[in-house]
């Protein structure tokens, strides 16, 4: 069908004259719209001719023509103007056809009225007035048309008919006999007149033919000569070639400019070693550095293998030189100055490795310091502690005082730990107002001991400007091994002991034992309940828009999961996610998130996606994942790039090779994958250049203080230059503000998210009813 269709329209181009060249088409219909002033001289002459015939005869059908040109014309200018209100660069043939029509229509009625208005003031009257009107101001716009649209013949045949034959028969049916000849010479008029046209026409045709062909060559030549030199002064990296004697055959621009290397010696046919030894006297590079590199090319040279070699500059730029064989025994040499690029990804891997407010290790250092300790404890038979901290009452000290006074509580949290602990211990930011700690080598008394000075510590005011903070600090402790074989296990004890040091009252420490029945009594409650609300399906999507900075327009909208507990209320995502993810219960209520939200987006219309949060252990049934967003989007009749994905890092280390399995396997069905929270979990760059993430995701810690913060805004732009440069889009979570949005967007970020363009609301909240019954 496809096939067909597009024969049709190249047939229909043919026709119009245009070969198979649409943009000409396009380009000729666009002359016929070029000026509304091209039809205003020949309108004016239309609308007087029969008003002049009318003044003179005093006939009431004159006075008719004469509105319906006036019409006829109002309405040619009204295309005319509709026309070139509109951008037509990619109208297909049937947009540009339907235009082409409309004013060959508009012509054509033009012409016939006109011509028309001839006959009945050469066949009806006698007036002299209106005659020399009428066939005056027909041969001229008849002639106008053939000057003016020589280059589409057929369409002035026409209207030179619908002038021309009116006025030979308005001629021959005359009273006069003289015009009756007159008459008969008129289809010569219109005869000559159309041979004039298609000749104009074919001499247009191949004129137009040698332009093509000339501006082709010339362009061809053109491109010949200048595709040396933009193919190397063009290059952000600097270029080097050299013939197998080691002189110099040609470098670009890049390259001498970060070698300093003047003019003279940039001519073809110097040799290395001159410019070697112009290198150290100047001491852009050591003698040692010379030497190393000067083996580096006969090693080229010899093995005709590539090598790369870094060098540090007396100016302190880091060039990273990379040397490979050429064509007849030359090698070529690229030169980057990766002083930019290193010191970024510096940043960005000690972003992923600690956290940005505290400098304390993030959950991913803390993670390898965690195996660390357990391999140590295999080799060396070691018992350790893990203490995990929480802060008491945090949460309404960032209610009530605001983020800035909470962050500020947080780094003096951090220091006053540090004081406390001794060389060796581990501590670590796992993240909100949550430390871990690592203890070696101590037994339960010396645990106890270091955890009550870490209460003691952090029961001190906290001064902060003119405000006195208080808060306390629980603490859960889990002993190795007899607590936990493994990290995970180890964790999810010193946790549960945490829910019991804050049942206990909190501001308190305690030790895990398998006894501790009142906490996991009142989860297996959660649980249960948790498991009849999927069952009746009571829980909801909730959704928060992304936009994009620049066109302050929708493009997504993430699905928040929510929970309305008839007793409860409302119960937070932190509360029930990890229950379910215990309890087995996460992959069937992520089945659904992802079925329920394709339904709702496919719903909106539009091209605004959706974005769903996937559990990390979704992913270990990789069939079920793939199967079901597959099902999702059938059922639900949405384009599969309208979904977004988001993981977290806490996915990425746990298999690699059949995440990344899972990921391909969507991707090819054109699902898209967001990295959430990007800098506050397990952030690597690793992942971002493993991993074909169409988007990342900066954490909202970043945003609090972005526009006075100079470590916040050195990061987000970090992170969006290397993601720009991975062709990934960057959101900014977190924006409340316009001085946050503005911030963000001047460091790069191309969408944001966050309460100032919207709170997470349910469906019926920003969806007519009207559309939704419909959907």
């Amino acid at each position: 069908m496809a096939d067909a269709t597009k024969r049709s329209e190249d047939g229909e181009l043919r026709r119009a004259g245009m070969g198979d060249d649409l943009p000409a088409y396009r380009l000729l219909v666009s002359s016929l719209f070029s000026s509304p002033g091209s039809i205003i001289p020949g309108g004016i002459a239309g609308v007087l001719t029969p008003y002049l015939c009318w003044l003179s005869t005093g006939m009431p059908i004159f006075a008719q023509l004469t509105q319906v040109v006036l019409a006829v014309v109002v309405l040619r200018l009204l295309t005319v103007i509709n026309y070139r209100r509109r951008d037509h660069s990619a109208d297909s043939f049937v947009q540009t056809r339907r235009w082409d029509r409309e004013y060959f229509l508009g012509a054509t009625v033009f012409s016939a009225v006109l011509g028309y208005s001839c006959y009945i003031a050469l066949s009806i009257t006698d007036d002299p007035a209106a005659h020399i009107t009428s066939v005056a101001s027909t041969i001229a716009l008849a002639s106008g048309y053939v000057s003016r649209n020589a280059g589409r013949p057929k369409f002035v045949a026409v209207q030179l008919m619908t002038f021309c034959i009116p006025m030979a028969l308005g001629l021959i049916q005359a009273h006069n006999d003289y015009y009756h000849y007159i008459g008969y010479f008129a289809f010569l008029y219109l005869a000559a007149n159309i041979a004039i046209t298609n000749s104009l026409h074919r001499n247009l045709l191949a004129l137009s033919e040698a332009k093509k062909q000339s501006e082709a060559l010339a362009g061809a030549l053109h491109s010949q000569n200048l595709t040396l030199d933009a193919a190397l002064n063009t290059m952000i990296h600097g270029l080097a070639m050299f013939d197998k004697r080691l002189d110099l055959a040609v470098c670009n621009a890049p390259f001498r400019a970060l070698y300093g290397i003047p003019e003279p010696l940039a001519l073809t046919g110097t040799p290395m070693a001159a410019i070697g030894r112009f290198l150290i006297e100047r001491r852009v590079i050591d003698a040692d550095q010379g030497r190393d590199l000067a083996r580096a090319l006969s090693q080229v040279q010899d093995t005709q293998s590539t090598v790369t070699r870094e060098v540090q500059t007396r100016v302190g730029r880091l060039l990273v030189i990379t040397i490979a064989p050429a064509a007849e025994g030359g090698v070529l040499m690229l030169t980057e100055d990766a002083t930019e690029r290193k010191a970024t990804e510096a940043r960005i891997e000690r972003m992923a490795r600690f956290d940005e407010l505290t400098g304390l290790a993030n959950r991913f250092e803390f993670n390898r310091l965690l195996n660390e300790a357990f391999s140590r404890r295999e080799r060396t038979a070691e018992a350790f502690a893990l203490l995990y901290l929480d802060l008491d009452g945090f949460k309404q000290v960032n209610d009530s005082l605001g983020h800035d006074v909470g962050d500020r509580v947080l780094k003096e949290t951090a220091n006053r730990l540090r004081d406390v602990l001794r060389p060796g211990d581990v501590l670590a930011r796992f993240g909100g107002d949550e430390f871990l700690l690592i203890l070696p080598s101590a037994s339960r008394s010396v645990v106890a001991g270091i955890a009550q000075r870490l209460i003691d510590s952090l029961a001190r005011v906290f001064a902060i400007d003119t405000k006195n903070v208080y808060v306390t600090a629980s603490i859960g402790i889990a002993m190795a091994p007899e607590d936990g074989a493994g990290p995970a296990d180890l964790l999810r004890h010193a946790d549960t002991a945490l829910y019991k040091a804050k049942a206990a009252g909190r501001n308190t420490h305690t030790f895990f034992n398998p006894g501790m029945a009142e906490e996991m009594l009142a989860r297996h409650e959660i649980e249960v309940e948790l498991r009849t609300a999927c069952t009746e399906g009571t829980l909801e999507l909730y959704y928060q828009p992304i936009i994009d900075l620049k066109t302050q327009e929708i493009v997504t909208r993430e699905a928040l999961m929510r929970w309305r507990h008839p007793l409860r209320g409302m119960i937070p995502p932190n509360i029930f996610i990890p229950i379910a993810e215990q309890s087995g219960l996460i992959a069937s209520m992520g089945d659904w998130a992802i079925r329920q939200a394709c339904r709702d987006a496919a719903s909106w219309g539009g091209q605004i996606g959706v974005s769903v949060n996937i559990s990390p252990l979704q992913f270990r049934e990789p069939e079920r994942i793939v199967n079901t967003v597959k099902d999702a989007l059938i059922r639900a009749n949405l384009p599969s790039h309208r979904l977004t994905l988001e993981v977290t890092e806490s996915l990425l280390i746990e298999d690699n090779k059949v995440t990344l399995e899972v990921i391909d396997e969507l991707r090819a069905l054109g699902v898209k994958f967001a990295l959430d929270d990007f800098g506050t979990g397990y952030s690597s760059l690793a992942y971002l250049s493993t991993y074909p993430f169409a988007q990342v995701k900066i954490d909202q810690s970043f945003t609090r203080n972005v526009h006075t913060n100079e470590a916040s805004k050195a990061i987000i732009e970090a992170v969006c230059q290397l993601a720009r440069r991975l062709s990934m889009n960057v959101v900014v979570e977190g924006i409340e503000t316009d001085q946050q949005r503005i911030a963000v967007q001047l460091l790069g970020a191309q969408r944001a998210q966050g309460y100032l363009f919207g709170k997470p609301e349910p469906m019926a909240q920003f969806m007519p009813k009207r559309s939704r019954d419909v959907a």
